[in-house]
């Protein structure tokens, strides 16, 4: 038989479960911590936890409040902090040990916490003026919010934050609950802080309390927006490393860095900072991510993740071409994207089947953009047909550019155009219209890519990449194999291939045999090596280590495949 308690204090907003339980001790009139535990466990061991609790299907079996697991882990304890940013898995594992019990230490060690440099406060804190503001309406208690991992402000009054003496870990006093109305906050005095620390450490404060107050569930953080935005990644998907940390450490100071547990190691060419920008399966603190958020000028809960990574958003995009009859229909599927050599932001081409090419350069900030044109590339079929048409017609000049989504001065100079084209480059009307004879055979083009016959194609294709492979692999000088080297080695019609490349999901085979063959910079580092050491050993007596090195062209600090392929190379 269960035992039902009585009365269990109602938790107030942000309360850590551990304040409730400290709160129902000190009314239950228990003479011992291990009698409330009992009471409210059914077991004497359960082991006092601030952050992640466990036994909850126990104790909500005997509150008698109408507390659920799921309200008490999303409410009352940091877990919905982790989950941001941590793996879904590991989160569900978590959540799960939280409800049916686990022994001390197990549900921070499966959350990879005990592994990171950035540890849990030492102490609990609190904030001067909650406290007093909730004494004079009740009691005073431990918030969540406060803390948290680098958290040393209140989100609330942005005032900093008074570290007790009752210490965060529980280790040393496993069955104790402590209270803060217990507590004699008088001898308690506020920490000397950098000034120059204050506004960044208000805002993981505020943003803090933001992923803490986020449903369960994990997001995937997506920065190459705002790496464009700032120069820190090339259209290509390169991100210049060097000069991101070099600024971001100007930005915070590593005196701070080093405060919070984030240093950056400058030796090391894989930081946290290199495994939160990619994303990769590696664990990323929040408070890590926060930082990111911070020097990317991403704060606030609606814009923190970026769920774009094309500088112009998904396609299709909209023909923008206002002579004709789908004037603003998404019916472009392709958006070619190049860099600006004079700013460096990205500049995107859409080209329409109706033969109106246009381009902007990006990237997009807002649905308006999408319906932006910023140069015209190409009028098209439809277009001139248009202008011959208006030019028939009594209509104004500025009436007439109105009606076709240009200027004045475009009109003149493509009527002067059509007018002084010489009949071996112009179809008369009656054919068909008065074109140029660069449209024509650009329309051809893709009528004739229109009608491609893409198993052919792939029986076509496979064995000339075949053959570009093996001339890589066969050139003096390690050349990467990469997409790019494939199309420069291959024997058939560049232009063909790269038409090709856009289509690449109708080449099964070709495709596969691609992304297998492309090398990752470790197994090029690597093959490097191997031809540096056969050219040494044939001039020299013995491969040294620094020479291997300068002959490959390689600097430490290397990867770990890396550094072992040297170190069986040298002789």
């Amino acid at each position: 038989m269960i035992l039902l308690l009585a009365h269990f204090p109602t938790l107030f907003r942000d309360e850590l479960l551990y304040s409730g339980i400290a709160r129902y001790h000190q009314t239950s009139g228990n003479k011992t911590q291990k009698q409330t535990i009992e009471d409210l466990f059914g077991d004497r061991f359960v082991c006092a936890t601030v952050d992640l609790p466990s036994h909850l299907e126990k104790l909500t079996r005997r509150i008698n409040d109408g507390y659920s697991v799921e309200h008490l882990i999303q409410y009352h304890t940091l877990l919905p902090y982790y989950s941001t940013y941590f793996h879904r898995e590991k989160v569900n594992e978590a959540k799960t040990l939280m409800a049916q019990g686990a022994s001390s230490g197990v549900v921070h060690s499966r959350l990879g916490l005990p592994a990171s440099l950035i540890k849990s406060p030492a102490q609990l804190k609190f904030c001067p003026q909650c406290y007093n503001e909730d004494l004079a309406i009740g009691e005073p208690y431990w918030r969540r919010s406060h803390q948290l991992p680098g958290v040393v402000f209140c989100d609330a009054h942005k005032v900093q934050l008074i570290k007790s003496d009752v210490t965060y870990s529980t280790r040393d006093h496993k069955f104790a609950f402590i209270p803060l109305s217990e507590l004699n906050t008088e001898q308690y005095q506020i920490e000397g802080i950098n000034s120059g620390w204050v506004e960044h450490l208000q805002f993981i404060a505020e943003q803090s309390a933001c992923i803490l107050k986020s449903p369960l569930g994990q997001k995937i953080p997506n920065y190459t927006i705002a790496l464009q935005e700032k120069g820190y990644m090339t259209y290509g998907g390169r991100i210049r490393f060097d000069r991101l940390i070099s600024d971001f450490r100007g930005f915070f100071g590593d005196e701070l860095l080093q405060h919070l547990h984030c240093p950056i190691n400058l030796k090391s060419a894989d930081t946290w900072l290199h495994k939160a920008v990619r994303g990769n399966q590696e664990i990323t603190q929040p408070l890590r991510h926060l930082l990111l958020n911070r020097y990317l000028n991403q704060p606030g809960e609606s814009n923190r993740f970026h769920t774009r990574s094309h500088p112009f958003g998904k396609g299709p995009w909209p023909c923008l071409n206002k002579a004709a009859d789908h004037f603003e229909a998404a019916v472009i599927e392709q958006c070619q994207v190049t860099r600006c050599s004079k700013t460096g932001m990205p500049v995107g081409t859409f080209s329409c089947s109706c033969g109106f090419d246009y381009s902007r350069r990006g990237p997009d900030k807002g649905i308006e953009d999408r319906y932006r044109v910023g140069r015209i590339k190409c009028f098209g079929e439809a277009w001139y047909a248009k202008l011959i048409e208006l030019n028939g017609n009594n209509k104004s000049l500025r009436a007439k550019a109105a009606i076709l989504g240009v200027d004045p001065g475009t009109v003149k100079n493509q009527t002067a155009f059509l007018t002084n084209k010489c009949e071996t480059q112009v179809r008369s009307l009656s054919s068909g219209g008065i074109f140029p004879k660069k449209i024509r055979e650009r329309k051809l083009r893709e009528s004739t890519f229109g009608r491609t016959n893409w198993e052919e194609r792939d029986a076509l294709l496979f064995p000339e990449v075949v053959k570009a492979i093996e001339i890589i692999k066969s050139i003096n000088k390690p050349l990467r194999i990469s997409k790019s080297s494939i199309i420069r080695n291959i024997a058939v019609d560049k232009l063909l291939f790269k038409i090709t490349n856009i289509n690449l999901e109708k080449l099964p085979n070709t495709k596969k045999l691609i992304q297998a063959s492309i090398e990752a910079t470790e197994g090029y580092q690597v093959r490097r090596l191997v031809s540096a050491a056969d050219k040494l050993r044939c001039t020299e007596m013995k491969v040294l280590g620094w020479k291997l090195l300068k002959e490959a062209g390689l600097n430490h600090p290397l990867k770990k495949a890396v550094f072992k392929k040297m170190n069986e190379l040298i002789s």
